[in-house]
């Protein structure tokens, strides 16, 4: 296998090979890589190019650097293959309703599936974030309602037990976060941030699908509204 023909660096098409074989599960979690030795002689490259793509790959949270013991492979986190859409947020003529359009869809195929799969374990721990929301909400405490917020829509996205579509969720929250900041202006509006919170975790908890997509539809676009 040699670098002829890749239209990047060398370090690049290193760390390209190496990514691909994590992820199609050449390469397992917890396995350690071959040494320095080894890649080199396979890819054609030097030592120091062998370390820059190990140390990307490091830093991509795909690789785990132990010092006297070796390189190995850490667990693969799907949202890393979503992080080339934080790109978006770069842009002056973003479009903020095409990012809400886009929560809107991902929120309610999450809220759909949660509201199949949860368990009673996440039913109890939606219950714990609304009783800390509606403590931080009567203490009109901003930054603890944003953080309650958050990881109620978290716990959502999770009860799903879709990992690509949590990936396709933290990505868009990721986005959507980065455009309030922007913009600033807070998502938290304390009229009713309870009650359609809570409105989403008691159609979860029926396991009313109807319901449930028709409460965070609901809650999405009033989050809309206020960027707009």
């Amino acid at each position: 296998m040699t670098y002829k023909g890749y239209k990047g660096t060398k370090c690049d098409y290193v760390m390209e090979q190496l990514k691909e074989r994590i992820i199609t599960g050449v390469y397992k979690l917890n396995e350690k890589l071959p040494n320095e030795a080894v890649l080199c002689e396979e890819f054609s490259v030097s030592r120091i190019t062998v370390r820059e793509a190990m140390k990307k790959l490091n830093m991509m949270g795909l690789l785990d650097i132990r010092q006297g013991k070796g390189t190995f492979v850490k667990t693969v986190d799907l949202s890393l293959f979503m992080k080339p859409l934080y790109q978006l947020i770069e842009f002056e003529n973003v479009d903020i309703e095409a990012i809400f359009d886009a929560r809107e869809y991902i929120e309610r195929g999450t809220v759909s599936m949660a509201t199949k799969k949860r368990t009673e374990e996440d039913v109890l721990c939606l219950e714990q974030i609304l009783h800390d929301l509606k403590r931080a909400i009567e203490a009109e405490d901003i930054n603890s309602v944003s953080y309650f917020d958050s990881e109620f829509h978290c716990r959502i996205a999770k009860c799903a037990r879709n990992p690509i579509l949590y990936a396709c969720w933290e990505a868009v929250d990721e986005i959507n976060k980065t455009c309030v900041i922007r913009l600033s202006k807070s998502l938290v509006l304390l009229d009713d941030c309870y009650g359609e919170h809570y409105r989403i975790y008691d159609a979860v908890k029926q396991q009313d699908v109807d319901k449930a997509v028709n409460a965070m539809t609901e809650h999405t676009l009033n989050s809309k509204r206020v960027l707009l």
